[in-house]
């Protein structure tokens, strides 16, 4: 699964989105956007968690569904 981003703690700065190594998401400032995975990657996500540790706001999570923890 790729990250999730929450809209009401993001603060737009970018840190995710340079941060990522595998080079899937996107930050649309002109239309004021919340960072998101790009449509054609979202099966590329390396879960490497670059993104989550980069963002200030801990506005970055994983929700990995039960049977993927098992």
């Amino acid at each position: 699964m790729p990250p999730v981003f929450d809209s009401k703690k993001c603060v737009k700065c970018g840190r995710c989105v340079k941060d990522c190594p595998g080079y899937i998401l996107e930050l649309d400032k002109e239309h004021d956007e919340t960072p998101h995975v790009i449509e054609a990657y979202k099966r590329e996500c390396w879960h490497c968690g670059n993104c989550r540790i980069s963002c200030p706001q801990q506005a970055v999570s994983f929700e990995f569904p039960l049977y993927t923890l098992v």
